[in-house]
């Protein structure tokens, strides 16, 4: 179990490392925008500076809040367990036929030492429909019966 659990920490680290690059790209982006802000000056075509200022405004709005989100989601990662687990239920990492999940944030695929891991919310509908079940148990999902080959 030791190995098993081991995996979770490194996709935890892999995880968080992402997560804070995400955090550091849109900083530097609001950075810029905040710069390119402050080196235009006001030109005689006043329209189109009003304009730009518009468009500089919509994209820090939409840079604050994915940078509010990205620290949101790292703050989740944060509080996941990382303990192994035999059932279903945040910080399990499940295997399926279809791949192997850890349940901690939406981040998507993880790529760990040559394997696919996803990264998914607690509150997606394939988790749920798989909550608190054990290794070997039967699930559907879309229609598809399938069954858990290995919880950690």
């Amino acid at each position: 179990m030791e190995f098993q659990e081991d995996i979770k920490q490194q996709l935890f680290i892999a995880a968080q490392d992402l997560m804070k690059k995400q955090i550091q790209d849109l900083q530097k982006q609001l950075a810029d925008l905040q710069e390119s802000s402050e080196s235009e000056e006001k030109s005689s075509a006043g329209d189109k500076y009003e304009t730009h200022q518009e468009m500089l405004n919509q994209s820090r709005d939409m840079l604050e809040k994915s940078l509010s989100k990205s620290k949101m989601l790292l703050g989740q990662l944060n509080a996941v367990p990382v303990k192994g687990t035999d059932t279903v239920q945040e910080g399990a990492l499940v295997k399926l036929p279809i791949g192997t999940l850890w349940i901690s944030i939406p981040l998507g695929k993880v790529s760990l030492n040559g394997s696919d891991y996803q990264l998914v919310s607690k509150d997606s509908p394939l988790v749920t429909a798989l909550w608190n079940l054990k290794k070997g148990d039967s699930y559907e999902f879309r229609g598809k019966k399938e069954a858990i080959i290995q919880i950690i």
